[in-house]
């Protein structure tokens, strides 16, 4: 049982600190705050400050909890959890939504509020645990490489409406840099996507899984890549193909509230946009190139799926598959599936 809850609000320069004194559901002597550099130095007075607030409880009585802001959070969680103790990165909406009405929009509040979020939800907290060195290299070229994209898509985009302008030596000239810096961009993916594969190939853990994985027809390069980074090569979500489905935002949950609240299952938008629109398209690669997911697709459109469903259907499919094949260490075996499907069939016909 933890007795010293510290909230951490975290910013880009700064991040602000609340600490809670507590036992079950009493809360003990004043709530003290501080404000720390987000650096290390800044760390180092961090916890100099904790001591000396949290009287005699012992670190192993400690919970830290701050919101799950990306670059922001990064250095501190890892620098606590080479200390050993115990830090719990959460979702921001978990704790904005489960805090009840807050009249007041201050660091200091917020500090104060994720620390309470901490005592009250102890006994659901997942201790934060750091993406190995070659995961991180990995996160980081993956999502430079996603932003090359964005900014040859907008190249591209500028270069075509400028090409129905009648202005000739100023469309002239737009097209002509265009076309150089998208022959650049290009390039630079084309680097990203050889060092995606050095990182991967240097880890034998890593490859292990990215074959696996990418056995799959339809599931290549960049998906490969987005699942080993955000299920941290499947240590995450305890190889539940259910959790990685609702954090992809395809799993489909349905309201039904009285007599009056009936909403058919439906995905949520709360999920991360890039991850899901590359498992998109996996999904719709393999719905053509497939034999198993095409059958599959071709089966859900006969009994009257709209299209949107049946390839959300897909999507959910190729994440169990992964999910199975990981499990097992096996790579996809098409023939195996030939072979489930003539049984089906057999049994189908004597029936």
């Amino acid at each position: 049982m933890k007795k010293i809850f510290i909230g951490i609000d975290f910013a880009k320069e700064k991040f602000d600190v609340a600490i809670i004194e507590a036992c079950g559901l009493k809360e003990f002597g004043n709530r003290q705050y501080g404000t720390f550099p987000n650096d290390k130095k800044g760390y180092r007075q961090f916890i100099k400050w904790v001591n000396t607030n949290c009287g005699s409880a012992l670190e192993d009585e400690w919970l830290f909890c701050g919101e799950d802001t990306g670059s922001c959070s990064i250095g501190l969680s890892q620098w606590l959890y080479g200390k050993g103790l115990d830090i719990w990165i959460e979702n921001a909406y978990s704790i904005k939504h489960s805090s009840g009405i807050q009249r007041i929009k201050t660091d200091k509040a917020d500090a104060s509020m994720i620390a309470e979020y901490a005592w009250r939800h102890q006994d659901k907290a997942k201790l934060f645990e750091p993406m190995s060195e070659s995961l991180m290299q990995l996160r980081e070229v993956f999502l430079y490489r996603h932003k090359l994209v964005q900014q040859r898509v907008a190249m591209e985009v500028r270069k075509k409406d400028k090409e129905t302008v009648s202005i000739a030596k100023a469309t002239a000239f737009i097209c002509r840099k265009s076309k150089h810096l998208m022959a650049e961009i290009d390039k630079a993916i084309k680097e990203c996507d050889e060092m995606i594969d050095r990182i991967i190939s240097d880890n034998p853990e890593l490859a292990e899984n990215y074959r696996i994985i990418t056995s799959i027809k339809g599931v290549a390069r960049q998906n490969g890549a987005c699942l080993l980074i955000y299920t941290n090569n499947f240590k995450r979500f305890d190889m539940d193909a259910r959790k990685i489905a609702c954090y992809y935002g395809v799993a489909p949950f349905g309201k039904e509230s009285g007599s009056s609240v009936h909403s058919p299952a439906h995905t949520s938008h709360f999920a991360n946009k890039l991850i899901k629109s590359l498992l998109s398209q996996a999904a719709q690669i393999a719905r053509i190139f497939n034999p198993e997911i095409k059958e599959y697709y071709e089966r859900l459109i006969k009994r009257g799926k709209k299209h949107s469903v049946a390839i959300n259907n897909v999507k959910n499919k190729l994440l169990r598959i992964i999910v199975a094949l990981v499990k097992k260490q096996s790579t996809y075996d098409p023939e195996a599936y030939k072979l489930y499907s003539n049984r089906l069939n057999k049994q189908f016909s004597h029936a």
